[in-house]
């Protein structure tokens, strides 16, 4: 059989878990994760995909996960504040076919000095240089699909 010409462009979990080269939290995230964990207090979420040009040649940035429960008593932040050289956007979306807007859940958001609460599907437009998160979920009723995408061959953070 002939490989089809585009079939390098579509991305499946399995192409993703070969390539690997998502930057992972910062240690300071990760440690407080770990302790958090520790205490009972964590988000179960399964990372989908993850596109860019590393990955499939000419991409942009775009990836996806299910944020499925929050465990423990406490909210939970998963992003901590950084800023980019590219425009960002991050979508967050309930499952509830009797209400498709409601998100679900309530997710703390910050750009710049601003905070954001979330009870409803949204998309947010980060504008270059901006700094956002930290993104910190309240409240987990049901699961919420989040995704990024960003006009950048590379997700790099900046400080």
């Amino acid at each position: 059989m002939t490989e089809l010409k585009y079939a390098r462009n579509i991305v499946t979990a399995d192409t993703e878990r070969k390539a690997n080269i998502m930057p992972g939290p910062s240690p300071e995230v990760v440690k407080m994760m770990e302790e958090e964990r520790k205490a009972g207090n964590y988000i179960d979420r399964t990372i989908m995909f993850v596109i860019l040009d590393a990955i499939v040649k000419g991409s942009f940035y775009a990836g996806c996960e299910w944020i499925w429960e929050l465990k423990g008593n406490k909210p939970m932040m998963v992003e901590s504040a950084h800023s980019h050289d590219f425009d960002e956007i991050i979508g967050l979306v309930g499952c509830r076919r009797e209400g498709p807007h409601d998100l679900g859940g309530e997710v703390e958001f910050w750009m710049e000095d601003e905070q954001y609460v979330f009870t409803k599907a949204c998309l947010i437009f980060i504008p270059k240089e901006t700094k956002h998160c930290p993104l910190t979920f309240r409240r987990v009723d049901s699961p919420i699909f989040m995704f990024e995408a960003a006009n950048s061959p590379a997700y790099i953070k900046n400080k």
